[in-house]
């Protein structure tokens, strides 16, 4: 071991002394707070317990042992003191990993300090937070913050709790950042390293009043552990200083929500103006009732109508809607800030909203009703007319095939003049049936008797008996008519489902007849 590490000669290490020493100027300045003696060697004053039941007592206000043996002699006095001193480091929550009663009836060095630093690390640094880091690492943050720009120490910052503060530059940063007027820290030399110590922590003992934990030669080879014990009473003595900064940010973070609500109520009440001014706009424009005149005007009014209900009132409901979130985010964040509910002005509240909305609604029914009721000025039944085109045909095939030129035409020679003209009789019986129809027993069919046939197979009248006649061609005459016969070109397969659908079954097919009758008047 070099002479360094053995320190003063006694043969322990040079860290142990530091930690001895360090530790002990801790424990009695808190021992002094309470009225309690001092502690002249830990190594051998917690042998009977009695100082350790002190300790706990003045760090944590834990009630002392109503029964204890106040001048122990023997060992097992000993023991059952330093059981009721573990007891109450158990009640405080400290955690002493390993440690055992006859650790310090033994004056077990090493194992008295772990005890003492597991004491110093719950008491002055495990409370210690900074976002929200590990003790350690957040006192160490600290230190950083407090330091950031000083001359020598930052860059590169400090980064541990043993050579970055050997030069004295780190305690005398920390005491300028608080209290500027106690040190003059341009005039500082980081090579007069224990010129510095001396003075911050001369500095620090008689104008801040925290315990000087430390001699300068102790920094020469730092123990951490001690260093952090020293640091974490800058720490505590500065909080309180701090403590006007957090205020201050607090105050801050209140406005900054009361700001940021008043924005958000603002944008409330404009957005609500703003949807209740547009109902306003469009229960006036229904109570026009001047359509127009002519079809394509009231066209005009569905069409806008159309756009309305579509477009326009989706995207106002929508807004009202998105006020109604922005409401309750409003009155959400003041609740669980517990803060008084916001009260919109008279007339902009949700339910004064969704009461205009039910206003335009009832004007938009009525002007939808009027709209439709003038639409139905102008409907009319249109029917398809044949062109002159298809009659100069007709009368051409009637002429073609009239072979006698007696302006008639016989069973034969009309069925032929059909066939020309694409009509076609499912069997010889319809067709003796229609020429006897047309012929009315003279065995001829005149000119205006076949044009007049072939009108009503041409024209569109949307008739009861056209369509049923339709069907029943289609049905190659059935009375019934099945999903094969419905498929003929351009009925699609869409057409052929949807009459499937509909019409009333009938044996094998269905029966047009009764369908065709069910939906005319």
């Amino acid at each position: 071991m070099s002479a360094e590490e053995a320190g003063d000669g006694s043969g322990e290490p040079k860290w142990v002394q530091i930690q001895k020493k360090t530790f002990t100027k801790w424990m009695n300045n808190h021992l002094k707070k309470k009225g309690y003696s001092h502690i002249d060697d830990a190594q051998l004053e917690f042998e009977d317990g009695i100082k350790l039941m002190q300790l706990v007592n003045a760090l944590y206000d834990t009630k002392l042992p109503s029964k204890y043996n106040k001048a122990p002699k023997m060992r097992p006095h000993k023991l059952d003191n330093l059981n009721l001193a573990f007891a109450m480091l158990e009640e405080a929550k400290i955690k002493t990993n390993f440690l055992k009663t006859t650790h310090l009836i033994d004056h077990d060095l090493k194992m008295i300090l772990g005890m003492i630093w597991a004491i110093i690390l719950d008491y002055a640094i495990k409370g210690i937070s900074v976002e929200e880091l590990t003790a350690k690492e957040g006192l160490l943050l600290w230190c950083r913050k407090k330091t950031a720009g000083y001359r020598d120490i930052d860059p590169p910052g400090i980064r541990n709790f043993k050579n970055d503060w050997s030069n004295g530059l780190a305690f005398c940063a920390l005491i300028h950042k608080h209290r500027p007027d106690l040190i003059n820290y341009d005039s500082l030399d980081a090579k007069n390293a224990a010129q510095n110590l001396e003075l911050a922590f001369d500095v620090a003992e008689r104008q801040l009043g925290i315990p000087r934990l430390l001699d300068v030669e102790d920094l020469k080879n730092p123990d951490e552990r001690s260093v952090m014990t020293y640091v974490s009473e800058y720490f505590h003595r500065f909080a309180s200083q701090d403590q006007k900064e957090v205020a201050a940010k607090r105050c801050a973070n209140f406005l900054k929500f009361l700001r940021d609500i008043q924005v958000r109520q603002e944008e409330y009440e404009r957005r609500a103006r703003a949807l209740l001014a547009w109902v306003d706009e469009r229960v006036g424009e229904f109570k026009n009732r001047d359509f127009g005149s002519t079809l394509g005007e009231a066209q005009d009014f569905q069409a806008k109508l159309r756009a309305f209900v579509v477009t326009q009132r989706p995207q106002q409901e929508g807004e009202r809607i998105d006020l109604d979130d922005l409401f309750a985010e409003i009155q959400t964040q003041l609740k669980v800030n517990n803060r008084r509910p916001y009260v919109p002005p008279e007339g902009l509240a949700p339910e004064a909203l969704e009461a205009a909305l039910e206003t335009l609604s009832g004007a938009q029914r009525d002007y939808a009703a009027a709209i439709r009721q003038n639409r139905f000025k102008f409907v009319q039944k249109v029917e398809t007319k044949i062109s002159d085109e298809k009659i100069a045909e007709m009368k051409d095939s009637f002429k073609h095939f009239d072979k006698n030129k007696n302006g008639t035409l016989d069973k034969l020679e009309f069925k032929a003049a059909l066939s020309a003209m694409s009509v076609f009789f499912a069997s010889d019986a319809e067709l003796e049936r229609t020429f006897n129809n047309l012929a009315a027993g003279t065995g001829h069919v005149t000119l205006d008797q076949y044009i007049g046939f072939l009108t009503s197979k041409y024209e569109d009248k949307d008739s009861p008996d056209q369509i049923k006649d339709s069907f029943r061609q289609v049905a190659d005459g059935a009375v019934t008519i099945n999903r094969a016969q419905l498929a003929t070109p351009p009925l699609g397969a869409e057409d052929v489902e949807f009459l499937a659908r509909v019409m009333p079954e009938s044996g094998d097919g269905y029966d047009y007849v009764a369908y065709v009758d069910s939906v005319f008047s």
